[in-house]
């Protein structure tokens, strides 16, 4: 069954009629931020690689009005919670993990010298959570977007991309990268993101092409980055870089690998970081061609990468991708996000569309006992303030 999804504007109206509730006063600051999917360069930010992810028509969107002094409060529709938090302890991470990337980012503002005042926020979604979808920096983008508009003081995109990416490494407790960060921020409508992570440069790549459609199917199973696998894998890539004296696994030749062929592991994990990179090189190539049966075919290569050479699948991942790419009208599939869960894309012909989604759905369902969440999602625009006259 594919999900719906409502539109930006009926997130925003949610969000600041549950503000008014909260406060009983009206909202007066709206902001809104897009979820993500990365097409394909995965677990290659961190080793300053490529990656070519797009910001999808999926947001969390947010609203405020004047709180107590020296207090937020958050409302959060998609936790069903409501936790409260105090400005003289923004430094000591919050007991709620998710009011952590809230708490990360206004404490980072803070050392810009931007100080929030006392505020009521509400908080709603359409983006999944646990998903892959990169709630988390979605979330980021959108308490910085707020809190621009409550002070009337802005950062620079990439002040705004920094504090985000430091929001989450300190004040989370996962070591990520800045790919997702970045796509939320600059993304634009109609368009991936190539990014180097090395120099931090990016360019549109366009993909709006109306004979395609990217379905994205949630596993079912919630994955936390924090819990330790992540930064396990992102230390077995600094042994490998030592190992090999470089600075990162961008730098490692054929040869270079090739050296590490006794090292088991860390063999593994180089393999993968070197083909994903040549992988997201000619997957532009494939977008800027047309070659859709080129793009899908880097797509499913990627996935078992991710699940051979670096580990990071599941088996309800592997089987979603499985039961796609036999499907006619698929022209591959992988996991997309930081893995031991969440979600698959897979690009599929529009026309073959829905009955692509209803029978993976179906097969799914028989051989797990639940039905995946099904979702359409489109490359949107990146996070910003929302005019109340929306």
């Amino acid at each position: 069954m594919i999900e719906s999804n409502p539109s930006l504007a009926s997130l925003i109206e949610s969000a600041s009629a549950d503000v008014a509730e909260l406060s009983g006063q009206a909202a007066r600051w709206q902001a809104a931020s897009p979820g993500r999917v990365n097409l394909i360069g995965e677990h290659t930010d961190y080793n300053q690689g490529r990656v070519l992810p797009m910001a999808i028509d999926r947001y969390i969107a947010m609203a405020a009005a004047p709180g107590v002094p020296g207090q937020i409060r958050v409302r959060s529709s998609a936790m069903a919670e409501e936790r409260s938090l105090s400005l003289d302890q923004l430094h000591t991470p919050h007991g709620k993990p998710w009011m952590r990337y809230i708490q990360g980012v206004i404490a980072q503002y803070d050392q810009h010298d931007v100080r929030c005042p006392g505020l009521d926020v509400a908080v709603v979604s359409s983006v999944p959570m646990g998903g892959g979808l990169s709630s988390s920096a979605a979330l980021e983008l959108a308490t910085a977007h707020l809190l621009e508009a409550v002070t009337g003081q802005t950062l620079t995109p990439a002040e705004r991309i920094q504090a985000s990416v430091q929001a989450e490494r300190d004040m989370a407790g996962v070591p990520c990268g800045i790919m997702d960060q970045t796509v939320v921020e600059l993304a634009a409508s109609g368009q991936a993101l190539l990014l180097d992570c090395l120099d931090q440069t990016a360019r549109s790549v366009p993909f709006d092409s109306q004979a395609l459609a990217l379905l994205v199917i949630h596993s079912g199973v919630s994955h936390s980055l924090a819990e330790g696998a992540y930064a396990q894998r992102r230390a077995e890539c600094e042994r490998a870089s030592a190992l090999l004296g470089v600075n990162s696994l961008r730098e490692v030749s054929p040869d270079q690998l090739a050296r590490l062929k006794d090292e088991g592991v860390l063999h593994q994990r180089v393999t993968h970081v070197v083909t994903e990179n040549e992988r997201v090189r000619d997957a532009v190539t494939a977008i800027e061609q047309g070659c859709w049966d080129r793009l899908g075919a880097l797509m499913t290569g990627s996935h078992r990468s991710l699940r051979d050479d670096y580990e990071v699948s599941c088996r309800e991942l592997d089987l979603l991708v499985e039961l796609a790419t036999v499907e006619r009208g698929v022209y591959g599939a992988r996991m997309t996000g930081g893995g031991f869960g969440g979600c698959v894309i897979a690009l599929v012909e529009t026309d073959q569309f829905e009955g692509v989604a209803d029978r993976i759905s179906g097969q799914y369902n028989d051989r797990m006992g639940w039905a995946p969440g099904c979702y359409r999602v489109q490359a949107g625009a990146g996070a910003r303030e929302i005019c109340a006259a929306l």
